[in-house]
């Protein structure tokens, strides 16, 4: 008899072990992926952005909304860009891609970002590697 409570006790044992184990892989997968951002590349930028139009809230001021449609892309990988800004002022710019990141160029100066896809239709943009809070919207 007590060989098989001692089998019992040992089947209960390894059973602890394996859910500790996969309790541990989990966790070590969810912390991993967490601080993980992975940036879209110059190809999938341009086979997103370009010829479609994004829409977000100013990063600098987290209140006004704007609104630009692109052109397509050139062979040299660049086009042109019209805004909306806050529903009133209309703009316009040129973008390109350069080192994996989206640029544009306008009345404002030049900034380019590294894009981060959070969402079939939403991204997160990334300046001098630092997350800026409100996110691009692609219709």
């Amino acid at each position: 008899m007590s060989y098989g409570l001692c089998n019992f006790q040992l089947k209960s044992v390894r059973s602890f072990l394996s859910v500790a184990v996969i309790a541990a892989g989990f966790g070590a997968m969810t912390t991993t992926t967490a601080f993980a951002q992975v940036f879209m590349t110059q190809e999938e930028l341009l086979a997103t952005i370009p010829g479609g139009q994004l829409s977000g809230v100013s990063n600098n001021d987290g209140k006004t909304p704007w609104i630009q449609a692109y052109s397509k892309a050139t062979s040299k990988k660049n086009g042109k860009l019209n805004g909306l800004w806050d529903g009133k002022d209309k703009y316009t710019g040129d973008w390109f891609v350069k080192d994996d990141q989206w640029c544009e160029k306008g009345n404002w100066g030049q900034k380019c970002w590294s894009v981060e896809r959070i969402g079939a239709n939403e991204f997160r943009i990334y300046e001098n590697g630092q997350p800026k809070k409100n996110t691009w919207k692609l219709k």
